[in-house]
């Protein structure tokens, strides 16, 4: 079934306004979209902190970040055992 009104995939695009690939112009908020918006905005860093040389190769290879491992004391630890 196909429609012509509708974008030709279900992948995000990163913006709910219009076609896939369009975003929202200046002006295109409401009022009460633009007071959020900029209150949101209000003592934001634009500059990201630095990260430690592992946190940096770990962000790179979408790896977790090393750790020497241990118990995780949730309660739910398994208990493995011989079936004989």
């Amino acid at each position: 079934m196909t429609d012509p009104d509708l974008p030709d995939s279900g992948m995000a695009s990163g913006s709910d306004a219009g076609q896939p690939g369009e975003h929202l112009g200046a002006g295109d908020l409401r009022p009460d979209e633009e007071r959020l918006l900029a209150e949101l905005e209000r003592g934001v860093d634009d500059a990201a902190p630095a990260g430690t040389e592992a946190q940096v190769r770990a962000a790179e290879d979408e790896a977790p970040l090393p750790d020497d491992g241990g118990p995780q004391d949730d309660g739910l630890t398994a208990e493995f055992s011989d079936p004989e």
